[in-house]
């Protein structure tokens, strides 16, 4: 006879028996999009306060969420299935043991956790603060790519831009993305000018406002205001990276910025769609590259250290690059150290610098 279960995570069910657990996938869907909110850059504090404005249901006693819950539910690795047995010590709960794998069904991937826990870590590090006062993406789980459906992420490099999963994932769809700054530019004048009632133009307004004045506060509940505006307002938002008939290239291809054929699609609760473009489309800048072979003969570097510092200097993560190049962080952490001991850079932006000094942007 199985052994009864004692509780489940607040995500999962228990049999009648109470001897096996029960996947809910209404509450695993929220917790996948609380995940997803956190890698796009918002904190538990912002997270609790869409999930609220939505009417979300709370899991547990209370009917509404809070920052506490979402910050211990991003923490929490029974998300992936593992346990780890505790016990009360001085008024506090400790670990006791090693945890058990595969314990429960797990809800998200580890990529996914790695991922959020990266995010965060950087939210603190840029002193954004516990609140995620920036919301540093107003399209969250909204956009999809045109060509092949996925979800569009944003990818957190020096340039934040926006780009499709399966690219990101390293599969095959067009390999462009669109900076995010633009692209929000883009989409809330598009908003603006189709804002019949005039309350988002007013949200703007106050937004516009409190940047004026640096007022971290007033700007983080404009941007909220904007967000809880966006997810009323849009039914489907598609992005075309690439244009109406982008061909498809190799997978491992650099991904590259703002192409000038870029594209959005939108269709709006009140039954209207449109086609956006870009306000200013880009030039030959999206496309232009660093010499990688230059730098090499220039600074002394190895052909992959040169193809490391030129990725760089296009506004690439270290993390994108280890993964383009096809070796892990740790690999690429000891590459750029090689890089600073040869060039005498002591920083990343350092090392940008020299590149595009020594060899400036070029046509690909």
């Amino acid at each position: 006879m199985k052994q009864k279960i004692r509780n489940a995570p607040s995500w999962l069910g228990l049999t009648d028996a109470r001897t096996e657990f029960v996947y809910l996938p209404d509450r695993a869907e929220i917790v996948k999009r609380i995940f997803q909110y956190s890698i796009d850059g918002l904190g538990a504090y912002t997270i609790a306060k869409l999930l609220n404005a939505e009417g979300v249901p709370a899991f547990g006693w209370s009917k509404r969420w809070d920052q506490s819950t979402i910050h211990n539910m991003l923490n929490n690795k029974a998300t992936l299935g593992e346990y780890q047995r505790k016990q009360v010590l001085e008024g506090k709960e400790v670990p006791i043991g090693e945890p058990i794998p595969n314990y429960y069904p797990p809800v998200i991937d580890k990529k996914t956790f790695e991922e959020a826990q990266a995010t965060r870590r950087e939210n603190l590090s840029t002193r954004r603060g516990r609140k995620g006062r920036r919301v540093t993406n107003l399209f969250s789980e909204i956009p999809r790519c045109s060509y092949c459906g996925s979800r569009v992420k944003l990818h957190n490099a020096p340039v934040k831009s926006l780009v499709c999963k399966r690219v990101w994932d390293g599969e095959i769809c067009f390999r462009f993305k669109w900076s995010y700054r633009d692209f929000e530019e883009t989409f809330l004048t598009f908003l603006q000018k189709n804002d019949e009632t005039g309350r988002f133009k007013s949200k703007l307004e106050q937004l516009r406002d409190h940047v004026g004045q640096n007022d971290e506060n007033g700007i983080y509940q404009a941007r909220l205001a904007i967000v809880q505006h966006i997810r009323s307002t849009v039914v489907k938002l598609t992005i075309a990276f690439g244009g109406t008939t982008p061909q498809h290239e190799k997978i491992h291809r650099t991904i590259r910025r703002d192409h000038p054929n870029r594209y959005f699609t939108v269709e709006l609760s009140n039954g209207t769609s449109y086609i956006g473009h870009p306000i200013t489309p880009a030039k030959a800048a999206s496309v232009l590259k660093v010499n990688s072979e230059g730098l090499c003969e220039q600074l002394g570097l190895s052909p992959r250290q040169g193809k490391l510092t030129a990725l760089l200097a296009e506004g690439e993560s270290l993390a994108f690059i280890a993964k383009e190049l096809g070796m892990t962080l740790s690999t690429a952490r000891w590459h750029l150290r090689e890089i600073f001991r040869k060039t005498n850079a002591h920083s990343q932006g350092e090392l940008i610098n020299l590149a595009r000094t020594t060899f400036p942007f070029t046509n690909e």
